[in-house]
């Protein structure tokens, strides 16, 4: 809730502003809509992997001995390997999506084919990047879980704060080129200037995707009294294209975001008072020469 606030907005005015910035980033999507492939790609590598990890750990009785807390370092470095590859998979396909995104958004007219390769170009400091990110989640997660709620609290505290100071590292790690440990610091930067309200407004498109998951559940709602089995489809379809959308929608944003902190010009397609509506403040903050 207390993000709702940043910046002196209402909770209704965020959300206002992230309906705004939702529908400028699915316009852009919509000129290249060859964009949602990376979330399904996505979401297909991490059910491959994990297929791969877990049937042979589940029938070797790998996992009951982890889940009654009888397995060694060994079976528990091998759910590290399989946490660690989701991490990649999902990063790297995130990454192809910002490469295309930033074309789309300098004029371009970007592929798939483009953003694949962007994205293995940039292999190494994706690889290095989901590596933090898992080893990260990690942690935050054994503190999550522990009893006390003084730590449990710090933890989501924590949690919040590595998501907005390194809510920019794809993209400057895919358009900048740059290693993991300068993206972090460059990412921190740009939050530091003064887009933490601008990264926290981003927040707001969880809230939206919630919202828009309602139709799915009353579709399916209606249509179960009649045939379960089609209730059943039609919500796992809307919600499987939803999250697709959503994630294609985020990445578009997310690069949106990124120009608009390193330009100060809002790019294609968005406009600078739906990304910041004190932006013309914020100009004349570290430019007093400018009027406007």
């Amino acid at each position: 809730m207390v993000l709702a606030w940043l910046g002196g907005e209402t909770a209704v005015g965020t959300l206002g502003r992230t309906w705004k910035l939702y529908k400028q980033s699915f316009a852009v999507l919509g000129a290249d809509t060859e964009i949602l492939l990376f979330p399904v790609m996505s979401a297909a590598s991490a059910v491959l992997v994990a297929a791969a990890f877990f049937f042979p750990l589940y029938f070797s009785g790998t996992l009951l001995a982890i889940k009654d807390g009888a397995g060694g370092w060994a079976d528990y470095a091998v759910l590290f390997v399989w946490y660690y590859l989701n991490y990649f998979v999902v990063i790297f396909f995130n990454s192809a999506l910002v490469a295309c995104a930033n074309i789309r958004l300098s004029g371009g007219n970007p592929t798939v084919a483009e953003g694949l390769r962007v994205a293995m170009s940039r292999i190494t400091s994706i690889a290095a990047w989901a590596f933090v990110a898992a080893t990260v989640g990690i942690v935050l997660s054994w503190l999550r879980d522990r009893g006390n709620r003084l730590v449990r609290l710090l933890s989501s505290g924590l949690a919040v704060g590595w998501a907005l100071i390194t809510y920019l590292i794809i993209p400057v790690i895919i358009i900048e080129n740059r290693n993991v440990s300068d993206g972090m610091l460059r990412s921190s930067e740009l939050f530091r200037k003064h887009w933490g309200e601008q990264v926290a407004g981003s927040f707001g498109f969880g809230l939206l995707n919630l919202l828009l998951l309602v139709p799915g559940l009353l579709l399916g709602w209606l249509v179960y009294p009649y045939d379960l089995g089609a209730a059943i489809i039609l919500t796992m379809v809307y919600i499987l294209l939803l999250a697709a959308v959503s994630s294609a929608v985020k990445g578009i944003f997310t690069v949106a975001l990124y120009r608009f902190a390193t330009d100060g010009v809002a790019p294609y397609g968005f406009d600078a008072d739906s990304i910041d509506p004190n932006w013309r403040y914020h100009r004349r903050l570290n430019d007093p020469g400018r009027s406007s």
